[in-house]
This record gives structure tokens, C-alpha cells and sequence, in this order.
């Protein structure tokens, strides 16, 4: 079955997302409560890009969002940094294929919204040690952070090395 990409737009996507998310946090994190799902879903609910993951009948099988940010981020201004908090895919989907075509559906998407963003950054937990491999072939650590379920490390590249690795 086929995954399609698209951007949350509407109330309704909006409900959508809200809605799956809760169902799925323990994805998120295993230890992901009702209540932090909430607080997480207030936090990036209106600043963030949503992508949502669906399959061939419109169901969601995840989501991706992301944010615009500055070297300083108490400036409050868009920035040039592409910031991905989070992308999620149910299990049954999960592939390299799909890592692929997830990951340049989100790069030019945006390529598109935002031409000035050059870096695109993200984070994992510092205990994953299969993602921190994965992200380490095409971004370098840059930083750590106290993320709500540990320590993370925060990856970062720029745009145009990521769209050369991925052949966008």
C-alpha cells in the first residue's frame, strides 16, 4: 500500500493529527502520558508544519512536523533553520524505501515554503543508538539538550548536502 505526504491545512487535519497523535503517543515515547501528549500537541500545534502520513484510504499512519528557527530563538523571528521535532510512521510501514521517500518529501517541501532556509536540524535521543548511527552518515551532533524523556543530541547539516545525499 502506498503512503501519500501533504500538509496540514485545515480544522480538520488539524483534529485529524490531534487525534491520531494521542492515540499513537506511546510511539512518540512509551512513557508519553495523555497529559504530556496534550502539552506537547498545544506546543506545536500552531507554529509548527504538519505533515501528515496517510495510506491509500486516507487513514493516518503518521506525521512529521517541523519549525522554523534562528541561531537565537528568543528573537521570536523565522529563521533559516529547517527544525524537525518530530516524524513518526506505524510500524508495518517502517523501511529504508519509505525513509527515503518520507525524507525528500519533506526536504522539498521545505525547499518550497521557505527558499532562504540553508540548515536543517533535528534531534534524537542520545540512547537510540540505531537512530544516532543513521543521522550521523549525513549530519554532525552540534549540541545536546534535556528533551522530556533524556538527554538528546541535537543533529544539524545544511540543506543543500542533505539534498545532494538524498538525490533531490
Amino acid at each position: 500500500m502506498a503512503l501519500h505526504y501533504r500538509r496540514c491545512l485545515t480544522d480538520e487535519d488539524r483534529a485529524k493529527y490531534t487525534l491520531y497523535f494521542i492515540r499513537n503517543r506511546a510511539d512518540f515515547h512509551p512513557s508519553c502520558s495523555l497529559a504530556e501528549a496534550l502539552i506537547h500537541i498545544l506546543h506545536v500545534i500552531n507554529d509548527a508544519h504538519i505533515i501528515m502520513i496517510e495510506d491509500d484510504s486516507g487513514e493516518m499512519a503518521g506525521w512529521g512536523h517541523y519549525r522554523y528557527i534562528t541561531d537565537n530563538p528568543e528573537t521570536g523571528m523565522k529563521g533559516k533553520i529547517a527544525f524537525v521535532e518530530s516524524v513518526m510512521l506505524e510500524k508495518e510501514y517502517r523501511s529504508s524505501r519509505q525513509f527515503l521517500i518520507g525524507f525528500r518529501c519533506l526536504i522539498s517541501q521545505i525547499a518550497e515554503e521557505s527558499p532562504d532556509a540553508d540548515t536543517f536540524q533535528f534531534y534524537a535521543r542520545e540512547d537510540h543508538g540505531y537512530l544516532n548511527r543513521l543521522y550521523g552518515k549525513f549530519a554532525q551532533v552540534v549540541g545536546k539538550r534535556e528533551g522530556y524523556f533524556g538527554m538528546e543530541n541535537i543533529f544539524s547539516t545544511q540543506l543543500a548536502r542533505l539534498r545532494e545525499y538524498l538525490n533531490v
